[in-house]
């Protein structure tokens, strides 16, 4: 049984979800409470799952309490709950950091609970303990400090473009992360998930995209040693080597954005585990090259998780698209996954192949891919379009396919 704090001072809300939970037979046990205070009390006590909290309270807000909530109960999944018309950006950018993800007012139970059991069920993809407990300790990811600089500078232009600004979000795999978070969040109305940058831009604004920004390069200067900083600026290259390599290979065809996002974040778990412990990542990555091993085959002896694993926990916990959290999942297995668009699949795995085998170590592509997943069908003739030979040598594949 899963158990759900709620924490709002608006007796109307609070009044709707209790009515609603208690009619449904729900499999949850639900608290309510109306502050902050009162909320880090129930949580000294008493285990929850998940709390759900309004932003603004007087006293302590909504990003105080999550802020609290993280530093002394990383386990629990937190999510903010506020009315997007009202939002004021201050609050919001505090909020960023510390919410997994949004939930807009007024709320309807059903939304609630779904997005609550999604955030909450991480256990049917990931099911070991220390993949959330290493997530769930992370303050953010870096993104590179020009960013928000030439981001500023392009959207002060009297000529500014979608297409000039999707392309400096593209090339910082951080706010691309944050800026898909929040578009898919509960805060924006529609119905289809977005999985590209560009539409994504459209749907934040550019006002907001650039506080996203602003916030993820103050992340970036705090505890990050220059190792550490040289390590993610390799890890952020690789992943927009991938990420042009995916879109290359499907050259403008249907699906090539959503495969440029999923490259571009199948790496993040690396980053996660970086930051979470920069010389024992050194180690792992001195290990993995002195026995010619991938590094997610070592990784789990040094962390008890890999970095698909911890990647995906991350973005489920954000409230991205299913299609990205099981590319991201699955990169290294993509014959796990069955029901996606297997040419975009097909693109992000073998990008993701190409680049690796270069970068870690010298094999074949064939030593990197999964030979489940090239035996279909579908993916052969991918393969036979794209002028792919899985025996070829990968350093010759990524000066071809825009590695």
């Amino acid at each position: 049984m899963k158990r759900v704090l709620f924490v709002d001072e608006d007796t109307r809300t609070v009044a709707t979800l209790r009515h609603a939970f208690r009619e449904q037979s729900s499999p949850w046990h639900t608290v309510f409470v109306h502050s902050g205070e009162q909320a880090l009390t129930e949580l000294g006590h008493n285990h929850f799952d998940a709390i759900v909290s309004e932003m603004r309270m007087p006293g302590m807000d909504g990003p105080q309490l999550l802020a609290q909530v993280r530093e002394r109960h990383p386990g629990v999944v937190r999510l903010c709950l506020s009315e997007a018309e009202t939002m004021d950006d201050e609050v919001f950018l505090r909020a960023v950091p510390v919410t997994h993800q949004f939930l807009s007012k007024p709320c309807n139970p059903e939304a609630v609970r779904e997005i609550v059991e999604r955030a909450c069920s991480l256990a049917s993809i990931l099911q070991n303990p220390a993949t959330r407990l290493l997530v769930s300790r992370l303050d953010s990811l870096p993104a590179t400090p020009r960013t928000y600089q030439e981001l500023s500078a392009a959207i002060a232009k009297p000529t500014a473009h979608t297409a000039d600004i999707s392309e400096i979000v593209s090339n910082d795999r951080t706010l691309s992360l944050k800026t898909l978070q929040i578009v898919n969040s509960a805060l924006f109305h529609h119905s289809a998930a977005i999985t590209s940058i560009p539409a994504a831009i459209n749907y934040v604004g550019l006002e907001r995209l650039k506080s996203l920004a602003l916030s993820a390069c103050v992340f970036n200067a705090v505890n990050t040693s220059p190792a550490t900083s040289a390590l993610l600026s390799d890890l952020q290259a690789r992943s927009i080597r991938k990420a042009r390599c995916a879109r290359a290979l499907l050259d403008g065809q249907h699906g090539h954005d959503e495969a440029f996002t999923a490259a571009l974040l199948l790496d993040v778990g690396q980053a996660v585990l970086a930051l979470g412990a920069p010389q024992k990542y050194a180690d792992m990555i001195a290990r993995a090259r002195a026995r010619q091993r991938p590094w997610d085959q070592v990784e789990p002896e040094f962390f008890g998780a890999a970095h698909p694993e911890v990647g995906a926990c991350l973005l489920a916990l954000w409230g991205l698209p299913l299609e990205l959290i099981e590319a991201v999942a699955h990169h290294h297995r993509p014959s796990a996954v069955e029901h996606v668009h297997t040419r975009v699949l097909t693109a992000v795995h073998v990008a993701d192949a190409i680049v690796d085998t270069t970068a870690e170590q010298p094999m074949r592509l064939s030593d990197r891919v999964d030979p489940d997943f090239m035996a279909r069908a579908e993916v052969r003739r991918c393969l036979r379009e794209w002028h792919i030979d899985i025996d070829a040598d990968a350093r010759s594949l990524q000066r071809t396919h825009g590695g």
